[in-house]
């Protein structure tokens, strides 16, 4: 005869994290993530991109929400029968490395890397990051997140940086690289560009202090013509916040549509221009008078004198100009000072113009031999000799301070200057149509970014400069003719080395610098140009780096493009998601991925950014070994966090919540189906072989919990299928607590008689459930499975089909109903807490003034059970209201006495560890005698006795 399978009976109060550890070592032994993999068809895959983190540094909580949302989605398509390639993947170059390694040898700038030498330099930085901490793989595994580490893929390695050199080839080949002059923001530390969307993703912006002064611009001539002032003099007065631009002053610009004032001070001879709008605030220490009003267009044309003439001018010089977006009424004096090279605008205003560009500033940021004055001097130093030399030149009109926010650099904390340099671009503009119509295919999770801050990068982003002036990153491919000044371009290691007839290991700078070939047009020497690209180059060209496309994987990568999936942080909006999306555009006619979530930002405990040095987060190490990855898992993808907007992280209390609302609860459903199983020595094949399609002759509350079971297999299923993770796992808590407080309590009497038709029940409810919630919780999920499969089941519970739903089983009017009766209940509940009487406490009658039309006799005794009332009435109402009679005569007070001593043997009994159906002897104090055989039947006592206290005694 077949022995009968016995599930191992667990603990009422687990180690969650203990429990977490032997699951993982479950999944490592046997391989079960490999074997999720492979055991989905090729030709049916779901593609995911994985953004890298950078080597640096250990994991934070934006790390930890990034990664369990890049676990969850591949999980759920998996069980739905897809095949998800996961590899992690390192970000290895760029000045987050580079600031590393020149901390770590004492170098401040460049030109201290430069004398320490530019080889040893990028063989610091390899070393560096070859020790990748070990670190991560430990958080990896307690948040529960699947992907292969072993095979991840590095932005150093060989493969990867030739697939980047060879999509710059690709796209410089189409017409869309340029060479060009263009001011960016620019860190005069670490010697190079930086980009705008690196700094918007980091914040990195702080308060700072900055001189803020009106200067005097001489009119030539008195040009404006006004016959009654003669041969006065009359100055334009500009405002700036950077003094140090003014030796590069080419223009003053003026709004055309404004009213303009020139104004006499008293006791003064010379008269000023300015805005009218602006008067106020500029002349408010002033006494003076108006002479005249004149249009912003009557200034157009004049020609001034500047303060500093360090540059011989063009034609186009020291004029006044009007420039869209240049000139607002809300600061300054309505005119200002135009230096083009110093920013972006200002630029882009002398080149439409035809005005000088000066580069009056090093790459240190220190004024060139030309500016005499101050020549080596770095230029925020300048400033406050400069404004001296004004004033004692009679220049300085009024100078005041400003606080403002101000743009450093994110790693290396130096203030940034707008400068023009010689740039490598990105036609953007040239892109932009397209970008935007391919961005109407992407589903972005929330949806307001897709036309909100996604589109409007798209559409206020300039050229993207993609070259820099260091060390540690993939080489421009570019080689140029020292004599005749033709370039070659070259994409891949190959033609590298047939060029060169070399052997090419390494393409840093390195590794191909020395490489040279004889130039095809005049036969001199090709040497490669000596910058680098900037590593979101890089990181935009993930999807063909890490599977080393086109070289290999060819037709992998273009059957599975566009992603399916990505999913990052709000900072990556305009960085990570838009730099891809502008490569996919450019080299594949299309977008990069069809849905992407953006997750928000979590702050520290006192709101402020999360920072060691404050101490305002609980250790993400100490909490997943307090709470466990699950409990993080739903604290963190049920939250707004996951809907793009800011949270601030808890000390643990919120993630202790979802352990005593939801795992505890879970466990102990689970449990006490385990111990009455045992107990009953049912046969686990019998309860395992549920007819569904007599599901209708079941019992009214099996039919509910079926039908809410697939009601929420349904809606995880359409919200996953959507992205919309935190209204899947919110449904989560509603559903364990009617399991558990719904179900399993008014059906107890069922399992303490051992009825098959129950226990039926909750196993088909547990195996199920835990299934549809496995890629959520995938440790309690794993867990439970693995106690209650069967010997035929799947090895563990991710290795099965996400459960089908069974819409026939959702009985609406039924779900309808049952949610009547619990709203019923709950105000009846309300009512007793109010007036402080206890369950227990029988109560005569419960009026319900609503319609009864259709409500079961089986439904509306649960009404009677759960309030523990004699008598339910109902009576006509359009909304619901209730009537409890809450007067208490001396036979329910003795019925109330009765149950509240079962209650207190009952706990009396499990506190001395008896079993089931062991029969106990009890001391009472005193009972209602009418009573007593229903307390010895209910509690399994075999006699009661007098006694001073309540007192069990085991037969």
């Amino acid at each position: 005869m077949k022995k009968k399978k016995r599930f191992t009976t667990v603990k009422s109060r687990p180690s969650f994290p203990e429990m977490e550890k032997k699951v993982l070592d479950f999944w490592k032994k046997n391989k079960i993530f490999e074997k999720s993999v492979d055991q989905r068809e090729k030709n049916n895959p779901y593609t995911f991109y994985d953004g890298p983190p950078f080597v640096t540094g250990y994991p934070h909580y934006g790390h930890l929400i990034g990664s369990i949302a890049k676990d969850v989605i591949p999980r759920f398509f998996t069980m739905k029968g897809k095949r998800v390639r996961r590899v992690w993947g390192w970000d290895c170059h760029g000045l987050p490395i580079e600031n590393k390694v020149e901390e770590k040898l004492g170098l401040k700038n460049r030109q201290q890397i430069e004398n320490f030498g530019i080889n040893k330099f990028i063989k610091q930085c390899q070393q560096y990051v070859e020790k990748i901490s070990s670190e991560w793989e430990w958080y990896v595994d307690r948040i529960g997140r699947w992907v292969d580490m072993k095979k991840a893929y590095r932005t150093m390695d060989l493969d990867y940086m030739e697939s980047v050199i060879w999509v710059f080839k690709q796209l410089y080949d189409k017409g869309l690289i340029y060479k060009g002059v263009r001011t960016s923001l620019y860190c005069t530390r670490c010697g190079t560009p930086v980009s705008n969307f690196e700094i918007a993703m980091d914040n990195s912006y702080t308060l700072m202090e900055d001189p803020a002064i009106t200067v005097k611009f001489k009119l030539k001539n008195n040009s404006l013509k006004i016959n009654r002032l003669g041969k006065k003099d009359i100055y334009l007065l500009a405002w700036t916040t950077t003094p140090w631009t003014l030796p590069s002053n080419r223009a003053l610009v003026v709004d055309k549509k404004e009213d303009y004032l020139i104004i006499k001070l008293k006791e003064k001879k010379e008269y000023f221009v300015l805005a009218e709008k602006r008067s106020k605030e500029v002349l408010e220490d002033f006494q003076h008078q108006v002479i005249k009003k004149i249009k912003g267009r009557d200034l157009i044309g004049l020609k001034y004198t500047p303060p500093y003439t360090y540059f011989p001018p063009n034609k186009k010089d020291f004029k006044v100009y009007s420039y869209p977006g240049m000139v607002n009424m809300e600061e300054g004096t309505g005119i200002v000072h135009s230096a083009p090279g110093f920013g972006e605008i200002d630029t882009q205003m002398g080149k439409d113009l035809g005005l000088t560009l000066m580069l009056a500033v090093n790459n240190e940021g220190k004024f060139i031999p030309k500016v005499k004055k101050w020549a080596g001097i770095y230029v925020k130093k300048a400033d406050p000799l400069i404004i001296e030399d004004l004033k004692k030149e009679k220049y300085l009109f009024k100078k005041e301070t400003i606080s403002h926010r101000y743009p450093y650099c994110y790693r290396c904390q130096t203030p940034l200057i707008h400068r023009a340099q010689e740039s490598w671009f990105i036609d953007v503009q040239g892109l932009r149509k397209k970008l935007l119509k391919t961005n109407r295919k992407i589903n972005w999770v929330p949806n307001h970014f897709k036309y909100g801050r996604f589109q409007k990068g798209i559409e206020q982003a300039p050229d993207w400069c993609i070259s820099r002036t260091r060390y540690w990153a993939t080489i421009m491919p570019i080689w140029k003719c020292q004599q005749c000044g033709v370039k070659k371009v070259v994409g891949s290691v190959a033609e590298i080395e047939e060029l060169s007839g070399k052997k090419v290991v390494d393409l840093h700078r390195s590794g191909v610098d020395h490489l040279t070939f004889p130039c095809s047009q005049c036969g001199g020497s090709m040497k490669r140009i000596s910058e680098v690209l900037d590593c979101w180059m890089e990181s935009g060209s993930m999807p063909y780096g890490e599977r080393h496309y086109p070289f290999e994987n060819k037709k992998d990568l273009e059957r599975s493009f566009p992603a399916d999936y990505i999913v990052e942080y709000t900072g990556q909006v305009r960085a990570w998601f838009y730099v891809m999306h502008v490569i996919s555009n450019a080299l594949m006619n299309s977008h990069c991925f069809k849905n992407v979530v953006v997750t928000g930002v979590m702050t520290g405990t006192d709101g402020r950014k999360m920072s060691k040095s404050y101490g305002n987060y609980p250790d993400p190490k100490k909490i997943l070994e307090k709470y466990g990855g699950d409990a993080l898992r739903l604290y963190l993808l049920g939250s707004s966090v996951m809907l793009g907007k800011k949270i601030r992280m808890t000390k643990g209390e919120e993630i202790e919540d979802q352990v005593k609302r939801v795992l505890l609860i879970l466990w102990n459903s689970y449990r006490y189906f385990l111990t009455y199983f045992n107990f009953h020595q049912l046969d686990v094949n019998q309860i395992a072989k549920i007819d569904l399609k007599k599901i209708k002759n079941k019992q009214i509350m099996d039919r509910w919990i079926i039908a809410r079971l697939h009601q929420l297999i349904d809606k995880l299923e359409g919200y996953l299928d959507d992205y919309h993770i935190p209204q899947a796992v919110n449904l989560i808590q509603p559903f364990v607590n009617q399991l558990s407080t719904w179900y399993i309590r008014r059906s107890r009497s069922r399992f303490v008689k051992g009825e098959v038709e129950a226990f039926e029940t909750l196993y088909y409810l547990l195996k199920n459930f835990i299934l549809a919630v496995a890629p959520i919780i995938p440790f309690i999920t794993e867990s439970i499975y693995q106690n209650i499969k069967l010997d035929k089941d799947c090895q563990s519970v991710h290795l099965n089909d996400y459960p089908q739903v069974k819409k026939e089983l959702i009985d609406k009017q039924l779900l309808k109903k049952m949610d009547l009766i619990q709203e019923i209940v709950n105000k009846g509940h309300a009512i007793r807490k109010k007036k402080e009487i206890k369950v227990r406490q029988p109560l005569a009658s419960l009026t319900v003034f609503f319609e009864k039309k259709g409500l079961e006799k089986e439904l509306t005794s649960l009404i009677k059970k759960e309030l523990n009332v004699k008598k339910i009435k109902f009576k006509k109402g359009k909304k619901i209201k209730i009537v409890l009679d809450t007067k208490l005569t001396p036979q329910l007070k003795k019925e109330g006495k009765a149950r509240e001593i079962i209650r207190l043997i009952q706990r009396a009994r499990k506190k001395a560890g008896c079993h089931l159906n062991q029969s106990i002897v009890a001391y009472l104090p005193d009972w209602p005698k009418e009573y007593e055989e229903e307390i010895k039947k209910k509690t399994l006592v075999k006699e009661i006795k007098k006694g001073k206290t309540i007192k069990i005694v085991k037969e």
